[in-house]
């Protein structure tokens, strides 16, 4: 795919400008986000920036996902357009990604995904960049409705009901007890999941320094030093051993109903480094909180088939029903950010 922006008749193309054949040839070969007209750049932009940390699809046209690839767009097709760029009726909105062709295994024999790309990529899943890059307009396609042609002539159109599970990135932490009753009130069964691992320090053989004796055969530092360093990293395990028992990281759970639907997790963590999601925020570069709020389905195989049965289906609606009221009772709790399954922000107001 050629450097630089690609335009279409959006952006600064004057009115009436028509892509020429190189370029219906490249959006032929590439894979293609198709999205409802009525989508804006504006709207896409927002979804990417929601995962990536830098760029910006609706100023500049394309967007890196990666050292080599990158989301291109918008192309508005006309009806031949489409036809000679290998985009299927009734789309005419594209964006393309722009990613090198990376493929590992073809996939187990009945393998089936909810991403259908096990159907799409019979002879080799994509992965590394082109995997990547896959899965985000995949999930860009279930948020808004729209598809993606891969490269050839395979058309992914991703169910947008099946993503449930929310997540709530907030500067307040909650102690267990209080979410427990935050959460019993949409689930008066819940429970608190607090089990531990202890921790004694260091395992033996990392004591014995052989992990490291190749990468330290010529360190610049005298024995004597070596051993007053030693010294001082001891003292600081056996002063974090000797303190109180710290709660990190926990979980709260509850049934849905009398269970046959599953149960529902508010999984409880410190982020550990600074994401997309918050960049926006005043408290993004401080330790921050994430409640991911999941269903635990008791049909996992359903849950990851690309048509999963009727019956399924109707159980992750209820089960979706009550996955949105617990969020809505920790976004009540925490403010904060709160984005959807695939990592997109969601506006709280309109949970």
């Amino acid at each position: 795919m050629a450097k630089g922006r690609w335009f279409g008749r959006g952006g600064d193309a004057p009115a009436g400008t028509s892509l020429d054949p190189t370029q219906l040839a490249q959006l032929r070969s590439h894979h293609l986000l198709l999205v409802p007209s009525t989508v804006g750049v504006e709207e896409v932009s927002d979804l990417v920036s929601a995962r990536v940390m830098y760029g910006d699809l609706a100023r500049d046209g394309e967007v890196p996902l990666g050292r080599h690839s990158r989301l291109v767009g918008p192309f508005e097709l006309n009806m031949e357009e489409a036809v000679d760029a290998g985009v299927p009726m009734p789309w005419t909105v594209v964006y393309a990604l722009d990613a090198p062709v990376e493929r590992e295994d073809p996939p187990l024999p009945g393998l089936d995904d909810r991403d259908g790309f096990a159907f799409a990529f019979p002879r080799g899943l994509p992965w590394r960049e082109e995997g990547r890059g896959l899965h985000l307009i995949v999930a860009m396609a279930r948020r808004l409705h729209g598809a993606v042609r891969v490269s050839g002539s395979e058309l992914i159109q991703p169910d947008p009901d099946r993503a449930v599970d929310f997540a709530v990135r907030s500067p307040y932490w909650l102690d267990p007890d209080t979410l427990k009753g935050v959460v019993s009130r949409e689930l008066p069964n819940a429970e608190l999941a607090l089990d531990g691992v202890e921790w004694s320090g260091p395992s033996p053989e990392l004591y014995s320094g052989l992990p490291y004796a190749q990468d330290i055969a010529h360190d610049p530092l005298r024995a004597d030093e070596l051993a007053w360093l030693h010294q001082r990293a001891d003292a600081y395990d056996l002063d974090v051993l000797a303190g109180e028992d710290s709660v990190d990281a926990y979980a709260v759970v509850g049934q849905i109903g009398n269970g046959r639907a599953g149960a529902i997790e508010v999984r409880v963590h410190v982020a550990p480094a600074p994401e997309p999601a918050v960049v926006r925020e005043a408290w993004a570069d401080g330790p921050y909180v994430v409640y991911e709020v999941r269903w635990a389905c008791p049909d996992l195989v359903q849950r990851e088939r690309r048509v999963p049965l009727p019956e399924f289906a109707a159980m992750r609606r209820h089960a979706a029903e009550e996955v949105l009221a617990v969020t809505r009772s920790v976004v009540e709790a925490v403010s904060g950010v709160v984005t959807d399954e695939d990592g997109f922000w969601v506006d709280r107001y309109f949970l």
